[in-house]
């Protein structure tokens, strides 16, 4: 990696503070993805996020603009009439909730030694700000393009990116561009993303040994911590180490514990934990399901099991798979 130029270097720290401070007034907004109301498709918090940041881009001197309340873009070079394409660099603003497991305020900006910390620092709102601000200190240099050069800010991609059709059906896909919401320094694909969940009706009355499953259980982390309450009386309380679903290596995921345990139980409901213990267990690539695939370029499958729960009389099940690119989900859902 070449290093950074002096110049530019020094142009940043000389600014440095004025980031900071954007990005401080950027994370204040707590873009969770919310119910849909007037002129907010989202949610009032990642409309909030939206609107800041093109008040910052408009403070910068740039082209804005927005479509259906949730997408926003910042523009910089020629004006369409000259270059009628545009290089696109594409984020968002929306983040994960947070849980009460932060040692620092989440939706703060908090510097310790070299290290910023809150909710969206790395995904996408430091990132993001952090093109918009080296595309103003270009700006300031009075350097010229000759490609228009478009910053988009999303506001859905934790959820979906339902925003993206909104967009695209109002303005050309950029001809080329990136994002920073990524592994540095370049990404040039996206894998497949597999959202999987199994449900067991239970005719024989056997789920009704479980009085409760307890935890926080959402497909972007894999839980530290979950109960499982028996009709017996006995509690059953789990902890462990909680990471992204993107990295469920990194986990020591609760939920195969609570599977080993209920597995232990009669009828149906304990031949379905038992499936559920067999073939998921402790894996995050699916070995015992027979599908984990890997290519060179993108790496192997990853399975992150992230839910249990229990509807009477039904049981649920639960996982997340980001799919290496010559998978689809057709063949990794065909289980035995």
């Amino acid at each position: 990696m070449k290093p950074i130029r002096a110049d530019f270097k020094a142009l940043f720290e000389a600014h440095a503070d004025e980031f900071l401070a954007d990005l401080r007034e950027v994370l204040r907004v707590p873009s969770v993805c919310g119910a849909q109301t007037f002129e907010a498709p989202f949610g009032i918090g990642p409309k909030r996020a939206l609107e800041t940041v093109l008040a910052i881009a408009d403070r910068m001197g740039f082209r804005t603009g927005q479509v259906g309340n949730c997408v926003g873009w910042a523009e910089y070079g020629p004006d369409e009439t000259q270059a009628p394409t545009y290089f696109g660099i594409l984020g968002h603003l929306d983040v994960v909730d947070v849980e009460d497991d932060w040692h620092y305020p989440p939706f703060e900006l908090t510097q310790v030694d070299n290290m910023l910390y809150g909710r969206g620092v790395l995904d996408n709102k430091g990132p993001l700000l952090s093109t918009l601000f080296a595309l103003y200190l270009i700006k300031t240099q009075k350097i010229t393009f000759k490609q228009r050069v478009r910053i988009i800010f999303g506001t859905d991609e934790e959820s979906g990116s339902q925003d993206m059709p909104i967009y695209l059906a109002e303005h050309s896909a950029p001809y080329a561009g990136f994002t920073p919401d990524c592994k540095f320094p370049a990404v040039y694909g996206e894998r497949g993303l597999l959202d999987v969940q199994l449900a067991l009706p239970i005719t024989d009355g056997s789920e009704q040994q479980i009085t409760a499953v307890e935890g926080r259980f959402a497909k972007s982390y894999l839980p530290d911590h979950a109960q499982l309450i028996l009709a017996d009386g006995t509690v059953k309380t789990y902890h462990g180490k909680k990471a992204p679903s993107n990295a469920p290596e990194m986990a020591d995921n609760v939920l195969p514990k609570l599977v080993a345990d209920a597995s232990q139980l009669t009828g149906q409901t304990g031949q379905f934990y038992q499936w559920v213990a067999a073939k998921i267990g402790t894996q995050s690539t699916g070995e015992n399901l027979g599908i984990n695939y890997q290519d060179e370029a993108s790496g192997a499958l990853q399975l992150a099991f992230y839910g249990v729960s229990i509807e009477s009389p039904t049981v649920k099940y639960a996982s997340d798979m980001s799919l290496p690119n010559p998978s689809d989900g057709r063949s990794v859902v065909n289980w035995d």
